[in-house]
């Protein structure tokens, strides 16, 4: 990827970053409101969306190539605006058509981040992957800073249906922007599953990656995604409140990503991983002793700090790990097979969640939900270690 394209595809990241946030942290809490407060429902239409993606990834890593990589990427713009149209447009009827637009919404998500991911593998080595993503979640969680108290400002002055015309405006510009994009190829080599199992089954360090995106899956990129903005929610009260705490909690997270980076360029080692997610662990399980506030606040401080250093670190193994010399020219198995290992996880995360709120009652259930899923943290952040340890001695 040429340095100029670079550029152009980081600020569209950083344009539809501000975007998801508003999906990831208010679009459930607007559903939760249409529905009474049903949260089984978030998690049926969820899960259904996690089955639905792996269907369109499959489909997209089967036909993508160097001539229409470039389309795919920019048609999921559109695809988006109609996302966000159908909200505006559907308004609290929204939910009658809500698996409709689950599929709508996760074909413009994955039409995005699929061809984003293959440009994303072929243009850093394992030297400068680190620092890109890093670089990468810096823009995004300046955007993650911007939007929650922006958003959450719109919608209690406003509406959210003012907050969708933004939206669809945002989107707009991403449109202009991609036009800056010049050369976008991918490999045409043809998805070949059978042949990469064959080679990657032997190779413990791909194996331990693949472990620690499902268990990532199952705890800090899981059902709990759905959970906390809703709980946190339920504690203040606004979307304004949700925004301005969410926007706090952001720039623990670019301080975070600050530290990695040095810790980065002075090559220190980083060994540390579960003793991070312990402590995250640790404090789920203060809010299950002692569900205030105050204890919730602490484990999402510590999420948003802590937690962001083991995300960033997993992104970059998951892509720094395929760029050896017998597996880089299978860049599109390896990107199905670890959205394979996540969505089983995906699936094990909400499944525990449903049962967990629907069949054992217990006025702490939530919290309680929390703590199970951050346990499964820990042995994502070790296999994390496993994997780094490996490309570092063989690198």
């Amino acid at each position: 990827m040429e340095q100029e394209n670079r550029k152009y595809i980081a600020i569209i990241s950083f344009f539809r970053r501000t975007i998801r946030v508003f999906f990831n942290l208010f679009f459930n809490i607007y559903i939760y409101k249409i529905v009474n407060n049903d949260l089984s429902f978030i998690i049926k239409y969820t899960l259904f969306g996690v089955l639905v993606e792996i269907i369109i990834c499959y489909t997209i890593l089967k036909f993508i190539n160097s001539k229409n990589a470039k389309i795919i990427y920019k048609a999921s713009f559109p695809l988006l605006i109609l996302n966000i149209l159908a909200l505006l447009v559907f308004k609290e009827n929204i939910v009658n058509y809500i698996f409709l637009f689950k599929i709508l919404e996760r074909l413009a998500e994955v039409s995005y981040s699929m061809p984003y991911e293959l440009i994303v593998i072929g243009s850093n080595n394992n030297d400068t992957m680190s620092s890109f993503m890093a670089n990468i979640n810096i823009l995004s969680s300046i955007a993650t800073i911007l939007t929650p108290i922006f958003s959450g400002f719109i919608i209690e002055k406003f509406s959210y249906y003012m907050l969708f015309v933004i939206l669809i405006l945002e989107t707009l510009i991403i449109i202009v922007i991609s036009f800056k994009i010049k050369d976008f190829t991918v490999s045409d080599k043809k998805l070949e599953l059978k042949e990469y199992f064959k080679i990657a089954k032997d190779k413990k360090y791909i194996q331990n990656i693949y472990k620690c995106m499902f268990y990532r899956r199952i705890s800090s990129q899981g059902a709990i995604t759905e959970l906390l903005p809703i709980i946190l929610f339920l504690r203040l009260g606004t979307e304004m409140n949700l925004g301005t705490y969410n926007s706090a909690f952001a720039m623990l997270s670019i301080i975070s990503l600050q530290i990695l980076k040095i810790l980065n360029n002075k090559k220190i080692k980083k060994d540390f991983y579960p003793s991070l997610a312990i402590i995250i662990f640790l404090s789920s399980i203060l809010v299950v002793y002692n569900s205030s506030f105050i204890t919730l606040l602490i484990y999402y401080i510590l999420m948003n700090s802590l937690g962001t250093i083991i995300e960033s670190e997993s992104c970059s193994m998951v892509y720094s790990a395929i760029r050896t010399k017998d597996l880089i020219e299978y860049k599109k198995e390896h990107i199905f097979t670890y959205n394979i290992y996540m969505t089983i996880g995906q699936i094990i995360s909400y499944s525990l969640i449903y049962i967990l709120y629907n069949y054992f009652y217990d006025v702490n259930i939530l919290a309680i939900s929390v703590s199970i899923l951050m346990f499964f943290l820990i042995m994502s952040a070790v296999y994390l270690k496993r994997t780094e340890i490996y490309l570092k001695n063989n690198g």
